[in-house]
């Protein structure tokens, strides 16, 4: 009988240092994943925004074929830094508008286009002043808003010396840098959102557990992989190339479209591999390399693509081509389904409301 005992106490032991090393495990991981994949990002980010406010101004200063190809450069760059946090919607993202003053994405009835239209043609000089461009309308602030100002109709105009145009480009690249900024301190301060990930418990309003951070993570990459398969691509090429309508995917008119995918796919991968991967443990590693797979699938048609530099719209009026971007389709969907289940039920998780399902 005291042997029982005995034997019953150790086991509950043994199962309260396993669940104890198990919350470290979880609580390591988590840390980890903000500081490499989150706020490392944004970081990225925001130095890569740096450059492109840089690089606008030196063409303001001094207009040249050469300087407005070394700003459009910059422009590329920042978009791929951006699509890989993009995934990021939650906590700061949407804390004043702060998404959709970086990405006001997709802008369904062009309402956001025709912002940008009205104030470049009526010259509006609030427009030129951070200050006062911050007042306007999201739409008008951000990376769409600037991909037009420099590679949309009338972006010749960027090589006029004092020209409008390149002073309203200046201040959407000065906005992008200060939001890009806010979203390092909104992560990075004290009791700031990764303060909040980092300690659950029953005194943090978001967090009562590492289960609900894991959660939080998890499904932010299955609402991206739903978004690059379902909105970004399958709307945008349609079933067919006759039926396709290719400006409906995003920087389509800097030519980032593919690059922009890729970025959102690597973006994925990094939460998981050397991250989130570490919580399976041995015997579901085949969940872990499945998903690899997966999405190393569908970055190789994209990049493949990507290759033959050529337009987003030749690629989806071209049968050979649109089929691709069609079979891309195929392991994007198999890498939603990867994180939706596969790793919920391994990690003993239940995801919650997928926010792109709407009410």
């Amino acid at each position: 009988m005291i042997f029982r005992t005995i034997l019953a106490i150790a086991i509950a032991l043994a199962a309260m240092v396993s669940l104890s090393r198990a919350d470290e495990d979880r609580a390591g991981v988590i840390s980890q994943t903000i500081d490499e994949v989150i706020v490392a990002g944004y970081s990225a980010l925001q130095e890569r925004a740096k450059d492109q406010e840089r690089a606008i101004s030196a063409l303001c200063s001094a207009p040249s074929p050469a300087l407005l190809e070394t700003a459009r450069a910059a422009f590329n760059e920042t978009v791929r830094s951006w699509s890989r946090v993009e995934m990021f919607r939650f906590g700061p993202a949407r804390t004043d508008y702060r998404f959709e003053r970086m990405f006001y994405w997709p802008d369904r009835k062009g309402r956001g286009l025709q912002q940008v239209q009205a104030i470049l043609a009526e010259k509006d000089e609030t427009a030129t002043s951070l200050e006062t461009l911050q007042q306007k309308s999201v739409a008008v602030q951000g990376l769409t808003s600037l991909e037009f100002a420099l590679f949309g109709t009338g972006s010749e105009e960027l090589l006029e010396a004092g020209g409008y145009r390149c002073r309203y480009a200046d201040a959407v690249a000065q906005a992008i840098h200060e939001v890009s900024g806010e979203f390092v301190s909104a992560w990075q301060s004290a009791g700031g959102h990764a303060a909040l990930m980092r300690d659950p418990g029953g005194h943090n309003p978001l967090y009562k557990t590492e289960a609900e951070v894991l959660q939080a993570l998890i499904q932010a990459a299955r609402e991206q992989l739903e978004i690059v398969g379902d909105i970004k691509i399958k709307t945008a090429i349609g079933e067919t190339p006759d039926d396709a309508h290719p400006k409906r995917a995003p920087f389509w008119r800097s030519g980032d479209t593919i690059a922009s995918l890729r970025a959102n796919i690597a973006g994925v991968q990094a939460l998981f591999t050397g991250h989130l991967d570490l919580l399976l443990g041995d015997d579901p590693a085949s969940i872990a390399n499945g998903l690899a797979f997966e999405l190393s699938q569908a970055d190789a048609a994209l990049a493949s693509l990507e290759q033959l530099n050529r337009s987003w719209e030749d690629l989806v009026s071209d049968p050979e081509t649109h089929g691709k971007l069609v079979y891309a389709l195929i392991p994007l969907h198999g890498a939603k389904e990867t994180v939706s289940e596969r790793y919920p039920e391994a990690l003993g998780l239940v995801l919650g409301f997928n926010s792109l399902d709407g009410d």
